[in-house]
């Protein structure tokens, strides 16, 4: 253990960048484990890119009826999407611009987004689409592993960011008995996500609430419920005034001793001025390591687990430079090129300054 500087709080160990902790005794078969993982995705990839392709496809569908367009096809239909990518269309709202183009587009860039550092076993992995993939189902075992490992057979496990599904569904995956509830303050991953876990068979025992975290009425009712509560990527977005409060909202979902379970990122330098502004402008506040600290503390929770890496062990973005079959059907050859180099190369400025973390906490 270490003390944290200023506070006389003990802080635990950081691991090596690039040194995963192994699965307990007792971890569910495929747990943290390339092999498993991929049989994981095999099942989920499929499922996943279906239901947002006919989420999306009948959001456009029954627009272009209210708005009486003829379809277009071929050429004309590429460099429509593209067009609409930079400005949009005279009768395109803000939120149709970006919940029809901007939101699809990013679901076919990456499984989610997220950014968990490559294994060694990922890196031998020769696609760089599947490097992705299984990079990012590894951050979701990484982060909820104080959870598969400790959790009652049949809990509950509480997800604040429901995202392109990924969480949710490798959890229910690994423990085929527990609850989750998966909250989100955007409407569409919600209903993503429903039909997701219909057609996995899971909708038995997976739950989506829309509503906002800093509101009391959306989680009164999970109050000391959770056998853990999960936030991967969450964390800056809260406001900087509102971090410890976000973090209290949190743990008040959990039962006494279970634990909150952070995948984040925090500054180690600052950003240049660009990036300074449009992460303002995106709504996102990266704490450093410090305010991230002072949050836990200011929401009375105790670290327990706080695993760092540097921003040279996170690698999805460059291989998401490549684009893909899937956003080449749906956007054209100059999307497909284009798009994912740009957004590649804003995420690895975004990176540059920060260090990824792995942490979990329990109430004092």
């Amino acid at each position: 253990m270490t003390s944290a500087h200023g506070t006389g709080q003990e802080m635990p160990q950081e691991t090596s960048p690039g040194t995963p902790r192994e699965p307990g005794q007792g971890a569910p078969e495929g747990f943290l484990r390339v092999e498993g993982q991929t049989k994981f995705l095999e099942t989920f990839l499929p499922v996943r890119n279906e239901v947002i392709h006919g989420f999306y496809r009948t959001s456009r569908s029954s627009r272009t009826s209210r708005t009486s367009r003829a379809p277009r096809t071929g050429k004309r239909k590429d460099l429509r999407a593209a067009v609409r990518l930079l400005g949009g269309g005279a009768k395109d709202t803000v939120p149709d611009l970006y919940r029809l183009y901007y939101n699809r587009l990013f679901s076919m860039i990456w499984l989610a987004l997220d950014w968990g550092p490559y294994t060694a076993e990922i890196r031998q992995v020769a696609d760089p689409q599947r490097r992705i993939h299984l990079s990012q189902v590894n951050s979701v075992d990484r982060c909820w592993q104080p959870a598969v490992e400790s959790a009652p057979k049949d809990g509950r496990l509480i997800e604040v960011g429901t995202g392109l599904s990924d969480g949710w569904a490798r959890i229910a995956h690994l423990l085929p008995q527990v609850e989750i509830v998966s909250l989100t303050i955007e409407r569409d991953q919600a209903e993503i996500g429903r039909r997701i876990a219909e057609r996995l068979g899971l909708s038995d025992r997976v739950t989506f609430r829309v509503g906002d975290l800093f509101d009391p009425a959306t989680t009164r009712d999970l109050a000391g419920s959770a056998d853990a509560v999960t936030a991967m990527g969450v964390v800056p977005h809260f406001p900087p005034p509102r971090k410890a409060e976000g973090m209290r909202a949190m743990a008040a979902m959990l039962k006494p001793g279970a634990p909150l379970q952070i995948f984040d990122a925090y500054r180690v330098r600052p950003f240049s001025r660009f990036m300074d502004r449009a992460l303002i402008s995106s709504l996102c506040w990266y704490p450093t390591r410090d305010e991230l600290r002072d949050a836990l503390e200011g929401a009375g929770l105790s670290l327990t687990r706080f695993d760092a890496y540097d921003a040279e062990s996170c690698l999805p973005f460059a291989d998401d430079t490549r684009g893909n079959d899937q956003l080449r059907r749906e956007f054209g050859p100059v999307v497909a090129r284009v798009f994912p180099r740009i957004v590649s190369r804003f995420m690895k400025g975004l990176l540059a300054p920060q260090d990824s973390v792995y942490l979990s906490a329990v109430r004092r």
